[in-house]
């Protein structure tokens, strides 16, 4: 089901259109003695010529189709900007790629020019047309008030009908619901969600969790995203064992086995997956060494380094900035 509204925007007659077999892309006329293009079935890639002609690529951006997202997942600089129908009813991911490198020539001066071409990938979304009796939806497939419905629902389900904790975990959804609701009468107020692309996609994740103050606020109780446009649970959190958005882009696991133990992991979520992989783990142990408690681990089979308490705070506090979210309370949520 489509949500949003076909792109349509007004053309200036001096404007560039650029067009393959299933869309086009618009410039704007300021850009016409240096610009050059490439285009396949699939793309259109735009490139400062005169840094591709001096040897440094020139790469600006392009715009390009994918029918599934594990085409594109993990694709460095790869963000999705909306969705597009050809006549026959085949669906495509529209994805923006942009250079990880340096594509400009610095050496002849050319850095405004290609910094010209470069920005206007911030607004391409907008720029876009589907050609041939295909149909571009900006957007589309993103937004998270359009993806989680189904999920939200469910966890209002849970909560009115008092699920136990055996049956909360089984559906994969933290036992936390039935914790809350002995301490508190209405859950639907103190359980909320929020929608943030943490994995830099273009698509958005949504985080359920405590509507909670002090350093408790934003903590994440159960997390879902898209894998291969369907919605599928990641992982689940509780008292000890909770979740937080860090960095923006990162997730922290922080847990506690006792009072002298407690520990911080640090993950990326995969794009189009829910594998959560490894950056780097902190650990305070005094079960283990109460005189030197401090340990990080750079590796995923947690090898441990003992460390300093200096250097211990030190990279950790790189890591400390949390996003302190504001969900929007259960009880709000209208389909």
């Amino acid at each position: 089901m489509f949500f949003s509204v076909n792109c349509v925007f007004a053309l200036n007659n001096n404007d560039i259109k650029i067009t393959n077999k299933l869309f086009s892309v618009t410039l704007p006329n300021d850009v016409k003695t240096f610009y050059s293009v490439k285009k396949k079935n699939n793309g259109i890639f735009i490139y400062d010529k005169n840094s591709k002609k001096a040897g440094f690529g020139g790469f600006a951006f392009g715009v390009q189709l994918y029918k599934s997202p594990s085409e594109y997942a993990m694709m460095p600089g790869g963000r999705k900007l909306g969705e597009l129908k050809d006549k026959k009813g085949i669906l495509y991911d529209v994805v923006l790629v942009q250079p990880t490198d340096v594509q400009y020539d610095y050496i002849t001066k050319n850095k405004e020019d290609y910094m010209k071409l470069y920005k206007l990938a911030d607004s391409i979304e907008h720029k876009i047309i589907g050609k041939n009796g295909a149909e571009y939806f900006n957007k589309q497939g993103m937004q998270g008030e359009n993806l989680y419905n189904a999920i939200l629902k469910k966890h209002i389900q849970a909560i009115k009908e008092k699920w136990d904790s055996i049956r909360l975990e089984n559906e994969n959804m933290s036992y936390m619901y039935n914790v809350l609701a002995s301490t508190n009468k209405n859950v639907l107020n103190k359980v909320g969600y929020t929608y943030y692309d943490v994995n830099g996609d273009g698509i958005d994740e949504l985080f359920i969790g405590e509507i909670a103050q002090g350093s408790w606020k934003g903590v994440i109780y159960d997390i879902y995203t898209m894998v291969n446009r369907k919605p599928v649970h990641v992982i689940s959190g509780g008292t000890r064992n909770r979740y937080y958005v860090c960095n923006d882009v990162f997730l922290c696991n922080e847990y506690s086995s006792g009072a002298a133990e407690s520990g911080w992991d640090v993950y990326i979520l995969v794009e189009n997956s829910t594998e959560l992989f490894p950056q780097v783990s902190f650990k305070y142990d005094g079960y283990e060494d109460k005189n030197n408690p401090w340990f990080i681990s750079y590796s995923n089979d947690k090898k441990w380094q003992k460390v300093s308490e200096k250097l211990f705070k030190e990279r950790k506090a790189t890591f400390d900035k949390y996003k302190r979210f504001n969900y929007t309370p259960l009880s709000s949520f209208k389909n």
